[in-house]
This record gives structure tokens, C-alpha cells and sequence, in this order.
């Protein structure tokens, strides 16, 4: 067998194997990013007890104290919101809605002029977009063996990353030629940068203020305050829309009912432990000296994720936001440096 002959050879049995072996993981694409994304947000934790614990002891205990309870709870709680949902009466809301307006109008003095079938009809619009996502959503946490394997990858799979994570970028460019070596070497640290910027930076803060949301608005003796707190979680991923869209509503709603107390409470505790702790303590403490992301990006990573990619879109979208993200660093750094 001639050489040349022996080297087309080799390349396709590679390409069969690689084809291949995407085949197999695609069932457990969501899996594997999510695990992705709990290694990047157990990170701190598992770096603070690598000072004084092992790679497999400090791993472990990051599983045990953040990753499951946080892959378990986020099951349970995404699950039984998505059904909250799906059961929610629309055509209440809308009425209850336009009720509110009314009441808003008599209290201001001042008659808003609205068409309830255009309100009822954008309502309607928006809610068909949205139902068919939340929909698949829920079928795909409520297929309870598939979820299973799938919990049983994440746990594992992020264990390993803790434990090697280190690995893998020397791996990577052991099979990289010397030309393109310090190219590719460059593209992995702005990688891990974006990774950790939206994942520690984004991901993790926004559940650090759900938690916080929990505990304040179950003080507060506000109705549903899982739910709300779930809100809360999700819209501090979002730019520009943050979690005051959820604690300004409730606080004016309070207001209108004529608990003023109560509505002074919601927005002194939204204010300071939902929007100046995060902004000032909580994110800066997290991320550190991280460089930063665009908040464009991050929207697009957080919300057109999960709405292409279900459930997993979560960790997908910003895996393929932040590879973006360090591509064009890569592109700004070395334009800036020949101009």
C-alpha cells in the first residue's frame, strides 16, 4: 500500500470515528453543555477548596454541595413552573389586567384610552408564540427516565471536567502544529474568559439573586414566592430587562390595593438586595477581573438559547455565544495591534 494511499485511509477511518461518535452523543448534546456550564459555575467553590483539599476530594464536595442540589432543585422548580404556566388562565389575566388599568386610570385622574380586543388580540399573539416553547420545555423535564440518564451525565460528566478540566487545553494543543500553536493557545484563554464571564458572571449570579428573592419575598409574605423567585432568577440573566421587571410590578400592585407598607417594603427590599447588592457586590465578587461581554450577547445567549434549543439551550446558546465572543476578541486585539 502506497503512502499516499495509506494517509487517505487513516483521515477517513478519523472522520468515520468523529461522525460517528457525534451520533452517539447528540441524544445527550444538552447534557453535555449543561455539565459545561455547572463545571464554569461550581468553579469558585471547587478553586477554594483546591487550596487545602485534593483534585477528587475538592470535586466531590462541589457536587455535593452546589451541583446536585442545584441540578435537582432546577429540575423540580423548572418543571413545576413550566406547568404553572401552561395552566394559566389567559383570558383571566387579560381581564384582570384591564381591571388594573381601570383602577390605575381612577387613581391618576386620567382615562387611558384602550382597545380591549387589540390588547386581547396582541396578548393572544404573543402567548401563541411562546406557549409551543414552554410546551417542549416541560415534555422534555417531564419524561422522567430520559431525565434520569441525563441528571446521571451531568453530575458525572461535571465531576470530571472539575477534577481534569485542566486537561483538556493541553490535550487540545498537543494535536495543534507548531504554526498555529500559539493562534489556538490565544482562542482558548479568550474562550475560557467568555465561558467564565457568562456562566460565573451571568449564569451563577442570577441564581445567587433567586435564592436571595426566595428567602426576602417568603419573609415578606408575598404569594407564590418560589415562582416569583424563579422569575426573578431568570430575568437577572437578561440585559436591560433585570429583576426589577418583577419586584417594581409587585410593589406598584401593593400600591393600588392601598397596602402602602407593604408595597414600601417589596421595593426597599427589590432595590437594595435585588438590583445595588448584585450590581456592586455579588457579580464584581464573582467574576473579579474578568473581562467583560457585551450585553447584546448575552441576550442573545440566554434567551434565543433556550427558545432553539429547549431546556438545554441554557448552556448551547452561550457555548456557541461565547465561542463568537472570543473569535471576534481575537480579530479586535490583532486589529488594534497592526493598526
Amino acid at each position: 500500500m502506497e503512502s499516499l494511499e495509506f494517509k487517505i485511509l487513516t483521515r477517513v477511518f478519523v472522520l468515520s470515528v468523529l461522525l460517528l461518535v457525534l451520533y452517539l452523543i447528540y441524544p445527550f448534546l444538552d447534557a453535555i453543555a449543561l455539565s459545561c456550564a455547572f463545571a464554569y459555575m461550581g468553579k469558585p467553590i471547587y478553586d477554594g477548596l483546591r487550596r487545602y483539599l485534593g483534585k477528587s476530594t475538592s470535586a466531590f464536595i462541589c457536587l455535593l454541595i452546589f451541583i446536585v442540589p442545584t441540578v435537582l432543585v432546577g429540575v423540580v422548580v423548572l418543571r413545576d413552573l413550566a406547568m404553572f404556566i401552561l395552566q394559566m388562565d389567559i383570558q383571566g389575566i387579560i381581564n384582570s389586567l384591564s381591571a388594573l388599568l381601570n383602577e390605575v386610570s381612577n387613581q391618576l385622574g386620567y382615562k387611558f384610552h384602550i382597545e380591549e380586543d387589540k390588547l386581547v388580540q396582541n396578548i393572544l399573539q404573543i402567548w401563541g408564540y411562546l406557549e409551543p416553547h414552554i410546551r417542549g420545555i416541560a415534555l422534555q423535564i417531564m419524561t422522567l427516565p430520559v431525565v434520569f440518564l441525563k441528571v446521571l451525565v451531568i453530575v458525572f460528566l461535571t465531576y470530571y471536567l472539575l477534577k481534569d478540566g485542566e486537561v483538556i487545553k493541553k490535550v487540545i494543543l498537543s494535536y495543534v502544529p507548531e504554526e498555529y500553536y500559539q493562534t489556538t493557545e490565544l482562542f482558548l484563554d479568550r474562550l475560557n474568559e467568555s465561558y467564565k464571564n457568562l456562566f460565573i458572571g451571568s449564569a451563577l449570579t442570577s441564581i445567587v439573586i433567586g435564592i436571595i428573592a426566595a428567602i426576602g419575598f417568603y419573609l415578606l409574605d408575598i404569594p407564590n414566592p418560589l415562582i416569583l423567585a424563579i422569575l426573578t432568577g431568570i430575568f437577572a440573566l437578561l440585559p436591560v430587562v433585570g429583576s426589577w421587571t418583577v419586584y417594581l410590578p409587585l410593589t406598584l400592585y401593593y400600591l393600588l390595593i392601598g397596602e402602602m407598607w407593604k408595597g414600601v417594603e417589596v421595593f426597599i427590599f427589590g432595590l437594595i438586595f435585588l438590583t445595588l447588592l448584585p450590581d456592586f457586590i455579588v457579580r464584581p465578587f464573582i467574576v473579579k477581573n474578568e473581562s467583560s461581554i457585551h450585553p447584546a450577547l448575552v441576550l442573545i445567549a440566554f434567551l434565543m438559547g433556550p427558545m432553539t434549543f429547549g431546556l438545554g439551550g441554557f448552556a448551547i446558546g452561550p457555548l456557541i455565544i461565547g465561542a463568537l465572543h472570543a473569535i471576534f476578541s481575537i480579530k479586535l486585539e490583532r486589529s488594534r495591534g497592526d493598526g
